[in-house]
């Protein structure tokens, strides 16, 4: 198990690193490895058949300014999962602003989430993934935060709120993330 486990690790590590070479180049290194992770995640992601239906594209949301935003709308017309990447920033985080989006990024040190998620992301049904790299975000009410740690990007997920969501992250993520509740 542990060994798969490195083996799992290597591979989706060499992946990131891999990725991370074709987004743009003006964003700082660490915010593209960031924005290829978030981008490599919602690989292994399940929605509920209600939030992705047809053929519509998977649509990558980032709120605020940030070098993970720009970095991530390099994204934009590229395959995920069985559908095409449709990147767009939303003005507000509120529901309207937020209608149609399936994977949002918001950046740390966003005002509207210091004190933890709001309520309006959280008890979205429809499948918002919702990803930070605020600290503690996936145990502040949000479902995956990113952090920095000896040299690699970790993450947390929030299991139980994404099953509220109706999201089903796949065993590969789950056997690299460390689970929070």
């Amino acid at each position: 198990m542990r060994s798969s486990r490195r083996l799992a690790t290597a591979a989706l590590s060499a992946i990131l690193l891999m990725s991370a070479n074709v987004w743009a180049q003006t964003v700082p290194r660490e915010e593209r490895i960031k924005a290829a992770l978030i981008f490599k995640l919602v690989k292994f992601v399940e929605w509920p058949a209600t939030a992705l239906t047809g053929s519509a594209p998977l649509q990558l949301c980032a709120f605020g300014n940030s070098g993970v935003a720009d970095a991530l709308a390099a994204a934009d017309g590229k395959p995920a999962r069985d559908r095409i990447a449709k990147f767009r920033k939303p003005d507000t985080l509120s529901a309207n602003d937020l209608k149609g989006c399936h994977v949002l990024y918001i950046p740390a040190g966003t005002r509207d989430i210091a004190s933890g998620v709001p309520s309006t992301l959280r008890n979205r049904g429809g499948g918002l993934l919702t990803i930070s790299d605020q600290p503690d975000f996936a145990r502040r009410g949000g479902m995956i935060g990113l952090s920095q740690g000896e040299n690699k990007m970790t993450f947390e997920i929030n299991l139980r709120l994404a099953r509220e969501a109706g999201i089903e992250p796949g065993a590969p993520l789950l056997e690299l993330a460390t689970v929070v509740d």
